[in-house]
């Protein structure tokens, strides 16, 4: 929840300049003509300025709040996540991850692997610049299946190169491996591996073209298979791969720093991945910014569903919360201070001064902002928390055991459920299947495969 450093920076609004009304014509608005009207309440109606409340009932304006309070806050009320969380797919009580895996890899994605590959390999070899392949026959599904899961295997196995996995003159790095496929074999497949005709006429400004399908494909079987408890949470995940790419990124503040970034929607509980997008770079006009168009192509699918999102402060802004309220999502993330529309109050500031564990709460219709101090000065914006409502979060007291302190209640929920990506890229950072390929495709096809068999755990377990 650490905030970075950042200035406050003005939202450039010059409206209060403008009020002046040197330049305009009187005479222009108060023709003998027209009937009398009062100037001063006239003036009202034209231009009201930011700081002002307007006390008159203005008809459908009626209740809007334009500024933030810090009392008599309104109750702000909120809808239970209307699905049914759990697996939506005929399951057995004690199903294995196997059966639940067979759910999101059918036979349709089997087939589809074993045709592509096959395709690819006569592709190939009917380049006249590239070496035939001696002793090559179709790959079958059976086949393919046994490929995928020695990969799964060197997952869970780490040597230091492939064919160690078949030496059997020492001890020490003797597998089972040969028994089930030959080294040539795998290696052949490997080469071969594909999952998309590069002669079919595809989108090809599309930088994902070469695996669109399997991209659609996998992430149906994903949100068919299983629905999230009502909390999740929306983050980025990082594919290693240092080669050449256009759409390659550094996050020096991750672990894997180089490599290719996945928006992801996890479930908070299990890291269940329920949505996902594989960044390729800006797309469109980004009018509203890039984690503004996100956040809203993640969340998509659960419109009307109440489904509470949460997020880091790259995310988070009020333009972005105001607008998932009107589509029946609830949101809540740290944000950053120079966000536009935060409270201009000096008490509510980043700069407050506020004692350790100290915190203040504002509300402006249903935003509930909050400011507290704990190492640094963490700062929550919410669209469906209640102000007057309270949580515990645990910190060490002088260094002793972690005792409960009180915090306003959408910081507390935020600790609590702003950890599903995080725990999903824990779980796959374990067994992995981290071989070097210089095709981008690849890494992205190995790190989902790893996706697919966590979310099959998580399907299975119930």
């Amino acid at each position: 929840m650490a905030e970075f450093e950042t200035e406050d920076f003005s939202d450039g609004s010059d409206f209060e300049e403008f009020l002046g009304f040197e330049d305009v014509d009187e005479a222009e608005y108060f023709d003998d003509e027209y009937e009398p009207i009062d100037r001063e309440l006239w003036l009202r109606h034209m231009f009201v300025n930011d700081d002002e409340e307007e006390e008159d009932d203005l008809g459908e304006f009626e209740g809007f709040q334009a500024n933030w309070k810090t009392d008599n806050y309104h109750r702000n009320l909120r809808s239970a996540f209307n699905r049914t969380p759990g697996v939506k797919l005929d399951l057995p009580e004690d199903a294995t991850p196997l059966q639940a895996f067979e759910k999101i890899f059918k036979e349709e994605l089997w087939t589809h692997l074993v045709t592509e590959t096959n395709r690819y390999r006569d592709q190939v070899e009917q380049t006249p610049t590239r070496a035939k392949t001696a002793r090559w026959s179709p790959v079958t599904v059976p086949e393919m299946k046994t490929f995928i899961g020695i990969c799964m295997g060197m997952g869970l196995l780490v040597l230091p190169v492939r064919r160690d996995y078949w030496r059997q003159s020492k001890n020490l790095f003797r597998t089972q491996f040969a028994r089930n496929m030959s080294r040539d074999r795998f290696a052949a497949i490997w080469r071969y591996l594909h999952l998309q005709d590069n002669q079919a006429a595809v989108n090809r400004d599309d930088k994902m073209w070469k695996m669109r399908w399997f991209l659609d494909y996998l992430l149906a079987q994903f949100q068919a298979l299983y629905e999230v408890d009502g909390n999740v949470s929306v983050d980025e995940s990082m594919i290693k791969f240092k080669g050449r790419l256009s759409f390659r990124q550094y996050l020096p503040m991750k672990p894997t720093k180089w490599g290719i970034k996945v928006w992801v929607m996890a479930e908070s509980a299990t890291g269940y991945v329920t949505n996902f997008q594989v960044y390729a770079g800006r797309e469109g006009s980004g009018e509203k910014g890039l984690a503004h168009r996100v956040v809203m192509d993640l969340a998509r699918p659960y419109y009307g569903s109440h489904l509470s999102i949460y997020m880091d402060n790259f995310y988070t802004g009020v333009g972005l919360l105001e607008e998932m309220r009107t589509h029946g999502l609830y949101a809540c993330g740290t944000v950053r201070a120079n966000r536009k529309g935060l409270p201009k109050s000096e008490l509510l500031r980043k700069k407050a001064s506020l004692n350790k564990h100290e915190y203040r709460v504002a509300q402006m219709d249903d935003l509930t902002f909050c400011i507290w101090q704990d190492t640094k000065t963490v700062m929550v914006l919410s669209n469906h928390h209640d102000p007057t409502e309270t949580g515990t979060v645990n910190r060490r007291k002088d260094g002793a055991n972690r005792v409960p302190v009180v915090v306003p209640a959408c910081l507390a929920d935020y600790q609590k459920y702003m950890k599903g990506v995080d725990l999903l890229d824990q779980m796959v950072g374990y067994y992995g299947f981290q071989h070097r390929s210089k095709k981008w495709w690849r890494r992205v096809f190995f790190f989902l495969l790893s996706v697919s068999c966590h979310n099959a755990y998580i399907a299975a377990r119930g």
